[in-house]
């Protein structure tokens, strides 16, 4: 097995390994977050067109999302009849 192979495997083995203490660190990343940022901003209208376009072509789809919404954050539960 020559060099190059063997650190490939050891860096798969430390990765699988640590995978979630890596999973965390990216997740938490303040440069992913950096980035994301920079990205929105730089794509925001072609996002929201994009969102728009999707509600007008799924208008059952997007009913079904809302009425998840609803019961998911209504305080009173999801049996009340909202009086």
């Amino acid at each position: 097995m020559n060099q190059n192979t063997q650190r490939k495997r050891q860096k798969r083995e430390w990765y699988h390994r640590n995978k979630e203490a890596v999973l965390e660190q990216q997740k938490s990343s303040e440069k992913k977050k950096k980035s994301q940022k920079e990205w929105y901003k730089n794509n925001k209208e072609k996002c929201i067109t994009r969102a728009k376009q999707w509600n007008e072509d799924n208008p059952s789809a997007r009913k079904l999302i809302m009425e998840r919404h609803k019961t998911k954050n209504n305080p009173k539960g999801v049996w009340s009849d909202g009086s």
